[in-house]
């Protein structure tokens, strides 16, 4: 079971499992995204900062990240019963992830993800059978039912720890006032405005972070001026560089090379 918690200074938060938690979380989001590498995917920007979070979950378990022991529940009259020699602790392993980052994926990953069905089943084989160009694996379907279940528990335990830091009726009045699901607020979205956000919050004092943290999470549901703004701007040095939006980096963007969770 993979769990989540507010970092000590509200940086952002620590997702922790065991191995099989965090292998099992990579292989659902490996599958979900698919292989392609497509810009015109109107999916390409969430299906990306997915797979960031992937990457850091994947070197998580590989032992790069965090590591340290739990109690088990293991005792000396368990042992005896079952006459079997078992450790009293296990292995967890954790990554600190920031705020804004983790929000933005578990508010996209509901639209997202029903959307990647292409992937699975009758849907892939159709595609693969309509275009030999198409290279696309066939999942199964079942994997996908598991898959969307991977998914909703690694949105639910990132806005649980968001729900910690901003009080459960502020959480509950910002999620009512989101709005309907599917309305593909997040389609071809431009995360550069996430990476704004990042590092708005990264700069902003510990203790002004939960008053921080609400205000950026009601701009990334709803758009504000602000990101109209920039994305219209990429979208003119797109058009004019021959690009899509997603390949455009600002060199303002650098994150700090040490950050203090």
């Amino acid at each position: 079971m993979i769990s989540a918690k507010p970092t000590k200074n509200l940086t952002g938060i620590t997702i922790e499992g065991e191995y099989q938690d965090f292998s099992e979380m990579v292989d659902s989001i490996y599958r979900i995204t698919g292989l392609e590498d497509d810009y015109d995917d109107p999916y390409w920007s969430v299906k990306n900062r997915l797979l960031g979070l992937c990457y850091d979950i994947r070197h998580a378990y590989m032992g790069d990240r965090n590591v340290n022991q739990v109690d088990n529940g293991v005792t000396s009259e368990l042992m005896k019963w079952h006459s079997v020699k078992l450790p009293r602790k296990n292995v967890h392993y954790s990554v600190e992830v920031l705020f804004p980052e983790a929000v933005f994926v578990a508010l996209a990953i509901p639209e997202m993800k029903y959307y990647q069905r292409r992937y699975y089943g009758d849907s892939a084989r159709k595609q693969k059978k309509d275009n030999e160009d198409f290279d696309i694996i066939v999942n199964k379907y079942s994997e996908y039912i598991s898959d969307l279940a991977m998914m909703d528990m690694l949105s639910s335990v990132i806005l649980s720890s968001l729900a910690e830091v901003i009080g459960d009726e502020e959480f509950e009045k910002i999620m009512k006032g989101r709005g309907e699901l599917f309305s593909f607020d997040y389609a071809v979205y431009a995360t550069q405005y996430v990476d704004k956000c990042n590092l708005e919050y990264i700069k902003t004092a510990p203790d002004k972070r939960k008053d921080k943290l609400r205000n950026i999470v009601k701009r990334l549901i709803k758009k504000p001026d602000a990101y109209q703004n920039l994305k219209a701007g990429l979208e003119i040095s797109a058009r004019e560089y021959g690009c899509s939006i997603h390949e455009l980096r600002s060199t303002k963007d650098e994150y700090p090379d040490d950050i203090e969770w």
